[in-house]
């Protein structure tokens, strides 16, 4: 019996294609409008066009950074497709990797109108990137379906902005499964677990999704093999589920805390209870599956985050939870979050300490992008040993970026290092200038343990 009833409720979450395309088909009357053309007018405003400047193969690592008289430049172009009506953005690593200022054209905006967009995070072994822009206004969104029941053979549409040619739809079936490849603008990066399609795509339209015949995006384009034809890969929109929440970090971000921690795949389960946390004060327990949150049905922790987007601390969230055989609602409280001390997880963790970032200093330093903060003192000896280096951090230089993110401010040094294990390296750019001469130091450091 207990079996039976968790079947029937999951099942609403979990439902294989054929199951779900009974309950959502609807019959066409123009023999037309086949479910490609259906899919491109319902998302076609969900897809957008990224640009922005990039150092070019011909320029040096320091252009990246720096106003200099001379520029060899180019200008990246991408796709991407809108998850979320607040402007998340989903798109490829490899298309906003070195990008100077990113930028988002809307397809269903006015021509030529770009808005600069926010990198919140990128995950290099699956490709993704998560950007986030602030128009005003609610903004159409996709539906991310999933990837774990394809079928080989069946149909896909694609959405792309192939060389700039923005809102290109090309239609094909899932060719295989479980490729593996390795993408050019990820050196050193293989891509595990790809679908592959015979949907034509080109340059700029990595990032763009994939449908299926459902409307809903079941991954993700990444590359296409340039020495055939009709051989296109994608990353799979599991990946996407998976990896969203530490990118969007949306409790941290938003300076809230629920108590909850869930398992990564489907269902939504509940792994543990922080005590004295909301969770723990609305009763949620451990093993409890979590379905419903304010009547939006729940499938996974990528679709828990999203539900928290926007909300603030004392806000009620109605859950609907499966406990064993039983169906429980509970409000849940949200509480606030410790404000982070980005200055002492700097200092504590890596031996740096900073202070913000001011105009006077992006002025004097010619700093292209004026974000970042500025390196006071650096200690010395073990556990670091920055006096052993060939090229230490010095005081005065810029913490430019933190692994792939230029950092705002120190509350925002603090988002980035706070959530990074320990043992895990850590990428930083730190800049500086000494009269006329410019100097990049990339530096490498370990999360103490």
């Amino acid at each position: 019996m207990r079996t039976l009833f968790c079947a029937l409720i999951l099942s609403t979450l979990v439902a294989p294609a054929w199951a779900r395309v009974a309950s959502g088909a609807k019959k066409a009357v123009d023999p037309r409008r086949t479910p490609a053309v259906e899919i491109f007018e319902r998302y076609k405003d969900a897809i957008v066009y990224l640009t922005g400047p990039t150092v070019s193969e011909k320029g040096q690592a320091t252009e990246e950074f720096f106003e200099l008289s001379k520029k060899h430049e180019i200008n990246k172009l991408g796709t991407g497709f809108v998850i979320h009506e607040s402007g998340l953005i989903i798109s490829n690593a490899h298309v906003v990797n070195k990008v100077i200022v990113h930028y988002v054209t809307l397809s269903g905006g006015k021509k030529g109108k770009k808005y600069a967009a926010e990198l919140l995070g990128v995950v290099r072994q699956h490709d993704l990137a998560l950007l986030k822009i602030d128009v005003g206004r609610p903004l159409p969104a996709v539906q991310l379906g999933q990837s774990d029941d394809l079928l080989i053979g069946e149909p896909l549409i694609v959405i792309g902005n192939p060389h700039g040619l923005v809102r290109t739809c090309t239609v094909g079936v899932v060719s295989a499964l479980g490729r593996s490849t390795r993408p050019s603008g990820l050196p050193g990066i293989t891509l595990p677990g790809q679908i592959q399609t015979d949907a034509s795509t080109s340059g700029g339209s990595s990032g763009g999704p994939w449908f299926n015949i459902l409307g809903e995006v079941i991954g993700v384009t990444t590359c296409r093999r340039t020495d055939a034809e009709n051989i296109a890969f994608g990353t799979p929109v599991a990946a996407v589920r998976r990896h969203l929440p530490e990118m969007l970090d949306v409790e941290r971000r938003q300076g809230i805390a629920t108590g909850l921690e869930f398992q990564l795949k489907m269902p939504c389960k509940v792994t543990a209870v922080i005590a004295n946390s909301p969770a723990a004060g609305a009763d949620v327990q451990p093993n409890d599956v979590l379905v419903k949150i304010d009547g939006n049905l729940i499938a996974d922790q990528s679709d828990f985050c999203l539900a928290l987007l926007g909300r603030k601390t004392g806000e009620t969230l109605k859950l609907e939870l499966i406990r064993g055989e039983k169906l429980i609602e509970t409000p849940l409280v949200l509480a606030t979050r410790p404000k982070l001390d980005g200055a002492a997880i700097l200092k504590t963790k890596y031996g740096l300490s900073a202070v913000p970032l001011d105009e006077e200093k992006a002025e004097t330093t010619s700093l292209r992008v004026r974000r970042g903060v500025v390196i006071t003192e650096v200690a010395k000896g073990a556990p670091w040993d920055y006096d052993k280096l060939k090229s230490p951090p010095l005081a005065g230089d810029v913490l430019a970026r933190i692994n792939s993110i230029r950092p705002r401010d120190l509350d925002h040094v603090g988002l980035l290092l706070d959530r990074i294990p320990p043992g895990q390296k850590v990428n930083m750019v730190l800049l500086r200038r000494k009269e006329k001469t410019v100097t990049r130091v990339d530096l490498t450091v370990t999360t103490p343990k």
